[in-house]
């Protein structure tokens, strides 16, 4: 009874060895191997399926500063000027942050600069932005009706330049970090004395 009954516990064991094999078999052909899963994920790379990572936020979609912030950026003295003037907010209508600033020279009364600084974040900012770019991409020189104007790229920075020497009127207009258009005049001064303004009041950097 015995061999009887343990021959039958060893077809028993057999058949359900193999069963379990195949089982096993079926459930690896179903997993991707590690390598093919690696190859898959370097060709959707190289073939640029993947999402980009850390995109940047287009302008246009971008909070503007305050104007509490921006007001920061024209200081009451930058070297022998000092502030007359402080307007911001003249271009909310606009969903526009700016700020103007008017400076004049601390004993040469008759020299004295005007600063505007615009936010170009937002769609109105982004539109302006844009703008003054398209303005300054090209490389001009002229010299119409007493204004000397050029247009060039000046220490990393597309910049315009006029200048009205009979009328001792000077103007730079450039766009710092693809975002705030800065715009400064000046009056009884040349051009050279702006940028020298500008540096000082850490404008722009070269």
């Amino acid at each position: 009874m015995k061999p009887y009954f343990l021959w039958i516990i060893l077809i028993f064991s057999t058949a359900w060895w193999g069963t379990a094999c195949q089982r096993t078999e079926r459930i690896l052909e179903q997993i991707e191997s590690p390598v093919k899963v690696i190859n898959e994920s370097q060709n959707r790379r190289e073939s640029g399926q993947l999402p980009i990572v850390n995109q940047e936020v287009p302008l246009r979609e971008k909070i503007p500063i305050s104007k509490e912030v921006m007001k920061t950026w024209v200081p009451e003295m930058i070297g022998d000027f000092y502030r007359t003037q402080l307007l911001s907010g003249h271009r909310e209508d606009s969903g526009i942050v700016s700020v103007l600033a008017e400076y004049q020279h601390a004993e040469l009364k008759d020299l004295g600069i005007k600063v505007e600084i615009l936010d170009g974040a937002g769609q109105n900012g982004s539109i302006l932005i844009q703008a003054a770019q398209d303005r300054l991409k090209l490389d001009i020189e002229e010299n119409k009706e007493g204004v000397q104007t050029r247009i060039y790229l000046r220490d990393g920075l597309r910049v315009k330049e006029s200048e009205n020497k009979s009328q001792q009127f000077a103007e730079i207009e450039f766009v710092d970090q693809n975002r705030y258009l800065f715009q400064i005049k000046g009056f009884g001064l040349g051009l050279s004395q702006l940028w020298e303004f500008s540096s000082l009041a850490s404008f722009h950097q070269p």
